[in-house]
């Protein structure tokens, strides 16, 4: 029995060893990624060679990058960086990479950023501090394969950091998803690897069985009596080499034996039901890419299961509003929230968002008028309006009830303000209006009651997060905000964190400098709203942040665009033809600056120490100059004592 097991041999023809995604810190100062160091290359091919996967990178990728981006502010100003492309690039590294590199470029004064680019993640390897590892940059290359070949020698690029924009004017930004590893980010699809890779092996695999006409699988047997095991081994490695892979697919091999030798002797191995197996493995590879791609339905990348939700159209809608909201918009956010940091201080509160680009776009509801007889329909969305709209259209009404306003007027009025309401729905309207039903006095009591309520609360969640002025600031600048070019100190806006630090705020060389904002303007001007005299008479400090972070709160219900509750307030500060402003104010800490606050030429101290610091002073008649710094030393030129004092 031991005797025939010995001439048995069982050929190891492959063995699958996932790629290695191994991080090494290089003594050349950056971190390998992969064993060779090519495991962003290895994704990278493993979308060009899996269709199944292949096709939703660039699928879903399109889709993070929409149509473009679109800015209610900055349109202009955005389009000249060419932002479209960088969006396209960085959603589309986001996706396969799970992360994405972008080149600052400033400009020769420093004050604004002149170019961003994308530079390709399987370019880049992060840089750290050999030190500490702390990551200080990246090292790039156009081929990490070949890096002795001079245009691929690793270049280093510093981290993006505003404060050192004037020694560094080239640096690098990035945004990865969540690592699970110490320097590189991990794809979205990771756990299906092996998946997409079986998906490649199984298309190499069927096109070698063609080419090579459907060879099957083989038993071999060999002739020439016992072997030593020695002899049996290097025969193994031989066919091995020969036979493994799903390259060597259907592959014909020759022999070469005199007349009278034992000839080996090859077998046809048959494999039960082969075409099953094969299509239960690509099915299954096709199921398994999918779900780790979180694709909620497959018929949105016309792929068709026999399960659904009804129908395809219910299956499609259903499924895309969940992917929009698990998949797309939060890759799109990580992409805007990258590129308005980059951009805050030179574009203050800059935001912008990406026209969507779907394959299906829900369909809105439609609402049936009393124009149904005609075949029209009403769009639901564009009839909507917001209080402030309603609250409008209400006292036009209550008007017209009053006999104020002749019903056919009112109708007029309502048609112009509110343009999207059709016809018929106005008719509706007003269809029950009886116009003496009211007393003019119940209309002005409730116009007087309606005006105190809303007045009583506007602005109070924005001035509740203002601070008064500290007695240890000194004051150095103060300046309208809208004409501020950003000054040496600045730095990127976050989170709104009341009663914090802001993030404009800056230590430099140990001294502090402060950054706020005051509602300023006119007091005396006709008709002031209720929002700006509240805000004018608190006096209060704010944080850029803060302001910022109100656009999202009705501080001033009805004053937005197209009578919006909510808007921009940094942008608009009190609406329509407001006539005020943000007021910058730029102090120094006098305590961090060690500055006598009540000494009589603390000011001038500051502002001279600012200066040396590389501030530029706006507004220089804040400053309090000694009359010996003054013109002809505070004396009138035709002072006959002048020149000799």
């Amino acid at each position: 029995m031991n005797h025939n097991e010995s001439n048995i041999v069982s050929l190891k023809l492959s063995e699958y060893v996932a790629k290695s995604d191994a991080e090494r810190v290089d003594r050349k100062g950056w971190v390998n990624y992969g064993a060779d160091n090519d495991f962003p290359q290895y994704l990278r091919d493993l979308s060009h060679e899996s269709p199944v996967h292949g096709s939703l990178i660039v699928a879903i990728g399109d889709m993070i990058a929409g149509k473009g981006i679109k800015s209610e502010q900055y349109q202009a100003e955005l389009d000249a960086l060419d932002i479209d492309a960088l969006t396209y690039a960085a959603a589309h590294d986001l996706k396969l990479f799970g992360g994405f590199f972008i080149e600052v470029i400033w400009s020769n004064d420093r004050t604004v950023i002149s170019k961003l680019n994308a530079i390709p993640f399987e370019e880049c390897r992060i840089a750290v501090n050999q030190d500490d590892d702390s990551e200080i940059g990246i090292f790039h290359s156009y081929d990490w394969s070949n890096t002795r070949k001079k245009k691929n020698t690793p270049e280093f690029i510093p981290k993006y950091n505003y404060l050192t924009r004037n020694e560094e004017p080239r640096q690098i930004y990035w945004c990865f998803t969540f690592t699970g590893s110490d320097a590189y980010p991990r794809p979205d699809y990771w756990s299906a690897i092996n998946y997409i890779e079986l998906d490649k092996q199984i298309s190499i695999f069927h096109i070698n069985q063609i080419s090579n006409g459907l060879f099957p699988s083989t038993i071999i047997n060999f002739y020439n009596g016992q072997a030593t095991p020695e002899q049996k081994q290097q025969m193994m490695m031989d066919w091995e080499n020969k036979m493994s892979g799903a390259r060597n697919a259907g592959k014909v091999v020759m022999f070469f034996n005199e007349r009278d030798q034992p000839k080996t002797e090859i077998t046809p191995f048959p494999v039960n039901d082969a075409d099953k197996q094969y299509q239960l493995m690509d099915t299954t590879a096709t199921q398994k890419i999918i779900t780790a791609h979180r694709v909620t339905t497959p018929l949105l990348f016309g792929i068709r299961e026999t399960s659904g939700f009804g129908s395809n159209k219910d299956e499609m809608t259903t499924g895309l509003e969940i992917f929009n909201k698990q998949v797309i918009e939060p890759y799109q956010e990580k992409i805007n929230h990258s590129i308005e940091e980059l951009l805050s201080n030179q574009l203050p509160g800059v935001t912008f968002e990406i026209i969507p680009n779907t394959p299906l776009v829900a369909e809105q509801a439609s609402v049936v008028t009393d124009a149904e007889a005609t075949g029209t329909t009403t769009d639901v969305a564009a009839t909507a309006l917001n209080g402030a709209q309603i609250s409008s259209l209400i006292d036009i009404v209550m008007q017209s009830s009053a006999g104020a306003v002749p019903v056919s007027s009112a109708k007029a009025i309502v048609g112009a303000a509110f343009p999207t309401l059709p016809a018929a729905t106005v008719d509706a309207i007003f269809a029950d209006v009886i116009a003496g039903s009211l007393q003019p006095s119940e209309v002005v009591a409730n116009t007087q009651l309606k005006k105190k309520v809303d007045d009583s609360t506007v602005g109070d969640a924005l001035i509740a997060l203002g601070e008064d002025e500290n007695s240890d600031w000194i004051l150095i600048d103060a300046f309208n905000a809208d004409e501020e070019i950003q000054h040496e100190f600045a730095v990127r806006t976050g989170a709104a964190r009341p009663a914090a630090k802001s993030e404009q705020d800056a230590v430099v060389d140990g001294k502090y400098f402060i950054t706020r904002y005051v509602y300023a303007g006119s007091f005396t001007h006709d008709n002031m709203r209720p929002f700006c005299k509240k805000m004018i008479e608190a006096g209060k400090l704010y944080r850029k942040e803060d302001i910022v972070s109100m656009e999202n709160v009705a501080v001033n219900p009805g004053w937005g665009p197209e009578g919006a509750d909510t808007y921009d307030i940094w942008f608009y500060k009190g609406g329509g033809n407001c006539k005020h402003f943000w007021e910058k104010r730029v102090y120094v800490d006098a305590k961090g600056a060690k500055i006598n606050p009540n000494d009589p030429d603390a000011k001038r101290i500051a502002v001279s120490l600012a200066e040396r610091m590389g501030y530029k002073v706006r507004n220089n008649a804040l400053v309090a100059k000694l009359p010996e710094d003054m013109p002809y030393n505070g004396f009138l030129p035709t002072n006959p004592v002048y020149g000799n004092q």
